[in-house]
C-alpha cells in the first residue's frame, strides 16, 4: 500500500465517518460521503476502505439496499492472496477476520430501498 498504512486507513475512516456526523446530516449521508471519499485508492486500500464502512454501517438502523449489495460484491469477490506482499501476514488475518464478519453482519442488516441519504 503506497500512501496509508493498515491501521491509519481504518482510523481515518472512522475519524471522518465522525466529522460527517457532526455536519448534522445524518448516518446515511456520512456513509455515503465515506464511500465517496475514500474510492479507487488502490485495489487493497479498496477492500480496506470498504470492510471500515461495512464496519460502519452495520451499527445502523437501517442500511441502503445499494451500500449492503456493493459492499458484498467486492469484499465477496476479492482474494487474500493479493493483499499478500502489501499487508503483513498478521493484517491480513485481521483483515479476512473482518471480511467475513462484514460479510455476516450485512447480511443481517435491516435493508433500506430509498435512496435518499437524509
Amino acid at each position: 500500500m503506497e500512501n496509508w498504512e493498515y491501521d491509519e486507513l481504518f482510523h481515518t475512516i472512522k475519524e471522518f465517518y465522525e466529522e460527517f456526523l457532526e455536519e448534522n446530516r445524518g448516518y446515511r449521508y456520512a456513509a455515503a460521503r465515506l464511500a465517496n471519499e475514500f474510492d479507487n485508492l488502490g485495489k487493497v486500500e479498496d477492500v480496506i476502505a470498504d470492510t471500515a464502512i461495512g464496519e460502519i454501517v452495520m451499527t445502523h438502523e437501517k442500511v441502503f439496499v445499494g451500500t449492503v449489495e456493493g459492499i458484498t460484491k467486492r469484499l465477496s469477490s476479492f482474494p487474500l492472496e493479493e493483499a499478500i506482499g502489501e499487508l503483513s501476514l498478521g493484517e491480513v488475518k485481521d483483515l479476512s477476520q473482518r471480511i467475513e464478519r462484514v460479510l455476516k453482519g450485512l447480511r443481517e442488516v435491516t435493508v433500506d430501498y430509498n435512496p435518499r441519504a437524509e
